[in-house]
């Protein structure tokens, strides 16, 4: 079964490109972009890599961000890989994080919000952050607001209070900082 499969995948570039890219659970999306392989391309393949039984759904529940992770039957297809292009090889290992939560904050309002909020910092500031990193991100103050509610209420964020200071901080918890970690590694490129 092994051979078949692999066979299958040595026929298309972006099917090879797929299988090597992944280094921790990724929507369709962000493998996407790190490939460079067009979205709808990308999602039929990784639909027939999940029928293969090559990747698997983390949060299948999920309508949108689902997180596909690689099988044993896919660690060995890239593997092989690996070796017939004489590529170092590196295992890695599914990280303990509940991947439903992970896949519903990759949303793009939600991911944008995460991965600026460095240190304590109002709404007012992600969004002045966000005008001058990632202009092309269109978010009002008002979605940073409904964002950060939503964040706190997952655990993701903490209020800091700062004396002399009307209104509070939000700075990440060690689960937020352990996320925005995964988001920022799934947007670094292969």
């Amino acid at each position: 079964m092994t051979s078949n499969v692999y066979e299958w995948i040595k026929k298309e570039e972006s099917r090879r490109k797929i299988l090597m890219t992944i280094a921790q659970p990724l929507t369709a999306k962000q493998i996407a972009r790190k490939t460079g392989i067009p979205m709808d391309t990308c999602s039929y393949t990784i639909a027939k890599f999940t029928a293969r039984g090559l990747l698997t759904c983390l949060n299948p529940e999920a309508t949108n961000s689902r997180l596909y992770w690689i099988t044993e039957l896919g660690r060995q297809c890239r593997k092989q890989l690996h070796q017939n292009k004489n590529l170092p090889y590196k295992e890695y290992d599914l990280p303990s994080v509940d991947w439903s939560l992970y896949g519903w904050l990759c949303y793009s309002h939600r991911a944008a919000v995460i991965r600026f909020l460095t240190k304590p910092m109002q709404p007012s500031a992600i969004k002045r952050t966000l005008r001058i990193y990632k202009p092309d991100v269109k978010i009002s103050a008002n979605n940073i607001r409904d964002v950060v509610k939503l964040l706190l209420e997952k655990g993701i964020v903490q209020k800091v209070f700062v004396r002399k200071k009307a209104h509070p901080r939000y700075e990440l918890t060690e689960l937020g900082h352990k996320l925005r970690q995964l988001l920022i590694q799934s947007e670094m490129c292969a």
